[in-house]
């Protein structure tokens, strides 16, 4: 009966859907914020503002040449045109000609024009080649206006695909076609409840391998992609993962991401510096010009956005992949788990019934955060849905009937870190004006530095991301010391004298002393340790002029080197009853002048390549704020 439910839950739409929800809900929770403060991509919007001042669309095509040279002269990265022109320019004069000639028979000269200026489609292709604009394709499998289109392909092993196929393709002119380097299909299909989650890299028309606008956009940049037989992309120092149609899962970023600039504007000679070293989409927000979609999250976003969004996780290394096999390996752990379920209900382990269905929901979510950390969503929605349906169904009545038979009068003892940690701060904050917003900036520092350095493979053999949280947990432990400290030397206003400043140093041995007590009371562990060195080393310095034990170089625990470069940084910005806080400038110097004397040489490196972090940071939680 179980494997003939799982079989059918796998086969049912209900399953896809309620997989569909199960990833809005975790990607809207799992996915972080871009590291990057603005989008690599600026959309030239044909807006309303456009039209009102250049006429209705479609324009004729010298004023799209004359916005593709604006374009091109403020030196972007890469040009992309989303919008086709698959007819001629019926505004061009030769055209005009034409019509009167044919339908009126009257003949028009066209001598006060010269030449060049006659066609406009040749005028646009002269632009598009200039600029090496990437065009726009729309593929299909219902019969269009199929035309022989010159088409950039790309070279994939098709037969580790089972690419989405068409046979129609309605591409532009032949004459604007031929001009561009590259071009890239503009189609999107939602999921089967109407939301747009996914975007095939490429698809296959007829028997070649076409790419999205947004890679043709990329590649019309570096050329250099590998496609390997793993169903990976690599492209621009960046491996993306697909599934078997070479689709990926998109992150829609917050609408002030998004960076926009009106046609008009570029043509009148406004903005032109926020295109430079840009990718730049020419495309339309106008009402009647542009599809729109809904997309995670419930928002209406229009077809640019796609594409725009598209090019921004790529190039932050965001996008999922969601492969099928992760579909069959959950539905065959929910089978198992099922089994299991049934097994202990038979033997009435109540406690263990309630420990299963806790551990699968845990262990779910720590495995689908461990995927989207690998750029994979894993598909849990069919283990979650198919268990969920036979906890329920089949053992939640069976637990509530037995949970009447028992008496469960247990009482234990909560020992917890976390626990721990927030009584030893709120002490340190009681005695430390000075405490509160330092705690919080401080260990806010510390995960920043320690997160570039592990994702750039510094101190690889002790970093990692337990680590990190750990060092991010215990951080605010670093001066707990203090609370030993008499009042009269720790809020001194001035300079303290060489007697109070060795009473002060003490605090680093207090420190360890407080922190071996608890220890003592439980049991030594690496969560203990760690808030020990930190405690009690954060003074030492890389030369070894540091206190209290005169530690020098890697001899220092490496979570109170994190924690010495924090700590001096924040002090240095900060205003203390001693002193006002140093500008940025001066607190950079000083962190410079320290390498290799107060601080490991590594981390000051490091530090300077996330110094505009820290220095948010410092201006979001500043003591004013806080």
């Amino acid at each position: 009966m179980i494997i003939v439910t799982h079989y059918l839950l796998y086969k049912n739409e209900t399953t896809k859907f309620f997989d569909y929800k199960v990833y809005d809900f975790l990607s809207q929770r799992l996915r972080s914020e871009p590291q990057v403060n603005e989008s690599h991509v600026v959309v030239v919007d044909i807006d309303e503002k456009s039209l009102k001042a250049l006429g209705q669309w479609p324009w004729p095509r010298v004023f799209v040449a004359n916005l593709i040279d604006k374009i091109d002269a403020a030196h972007p990265a890469s040009i992309a045109l989303d919008v086709i022109f698959p007819e001629k320019d019926r505004t061009s004069p030769s055209s005009i000609a034409s019509f009167y000639h044919n339908y009126f028979h009257i003949d028009t000269p066209l001598e006060a024009i010269p030449p060049e200026l006659r066609d406009n489609d040749k005028i646009l292709a002269s632009a598009l080649h200039k600029s090496n604009t990437v065009v726009s394709l729309y593929l299909s499998n219902e019969r269009l206006l199929n035309q022989e289109c010159n088409i950039k392909t790309i070279e994939v092993e098709k037969a580790s695909y089972e690419l989405e196929h068409y046979n129609y393709v309605l591409c532009n002119t032949p004459q604007l076609q031929s001009q561009a380097k590259y071009s890239g299909f503009i189609n999107v299909k939602v999921d089967d409840d109407g939301v747009l989650r996914r975007v095939p890299l490429f698809v296959k028309y007829k028997e070649e391998v076409v790419p999205t606008l947004s890679l043709a956009t990329l590649l019309n940049i570096d050329k250099s992609i590998n496609i390997t037989k793993d169903k990976e992309v690599q492209l621009f120092n960046h491996t993306l993962k697909t599934d078997e149609k070479s689709q990926v899962l998109l992150h829609f970023y917050k609408s002030e991401f998004y960076k926009k600039v009106s046609a008009i504007d570029i043509m009148q000679g406004r903005y032109s510096e926020l295109l430079t070293g840009k990718i730049v989409l020419v495309g339309s927000s106008a009402t009647a010009l542009h599809d729109q979609v809904i997309v995670t999250g419930g928002e209406k976003v229009i077809g640019v956005k796609v594409h725009m969004t598209m090019i921004d996780n790529i190039l932050n290394n965001e996008l999922l992949a969601q492969p099928q096999s992760y579909r069959y390996i959950n539905i065959l752990i929910s089978l198992i788990l099922s089994y299991l379920l049934f097994f202990l209900l038979i033997k009435k382990r109540n406690f263990l019934i309630i420990l299963l269905f806790i551990g699968t929901f845990f262990i779910t979510t720590l495995m689908s955060y461990i995927g989207y950390e690998h750029n994979l969503y894993l598909s849990v929605g069919y283990l979650i849905g198919p268990f969920l349906l036979h906890f329920f169904i089949v053992g939640f009545l069976f637990i509530i009937i037995d949970a009447y038979e028992r008496k469960l009068f247990t009482e234990e003892l909560n020992r917890s870190h976390v626990a721990l940690l927030d009584s030893m701060v709120h002490v340190a904050e009681v005695h430390d004006i000075e405490t509160g917003a330092h705690i919080v900036r401080t260990k806010l520092y510390i995960k920043i530095l320690a997160e570039y350095m592990y994702n750039n493979g510094i101190y690889k053999n002790y970093l990692s991301s337990k680590r990190i949280e750990m060092m991010y947990r215990t951080a605010p432990l670093h001066d707990v010391g203090k609370v030993g400290i008499e009042d009269s030397i720790l809020k001194k206003k001035g300079k303290l004298t060489p007697m109070e400043f060795e009473v002060m140093k003490s605090h680093a041995d207090l420190g360890r002393h407080i922190i071996n007590n608890a220890i003592s009371s439980y049991k030594e562990n690496e969560f203990f340790i760690m808030a020990r060195n930190i405690a009690h080393y954060h003074h030492e310095k890389w030369d070894g002029s540091g206190y209290p034990e005169g530690l020098k170089g890697e001899e220092i625990p490496i979570e109170a080197r994190f924690m010495a470069i924090a700590d001096v940084f924040d002090a240095l910005v900060s205003r203390r009853v001693y002193k006002e806080p140093f500008t940025y400038e001066r607190t950079l110097e000083i962190i410079k002048e320290g390498r290799g004397k107060h601080f490991d040489p590594l981390m000051v490196d490091a530090f300077f390549r996330v110094k505009d972090e820290f220095i948010k940071v410092a201006e979001i939680y500043s003591d004013d704020n806080f």
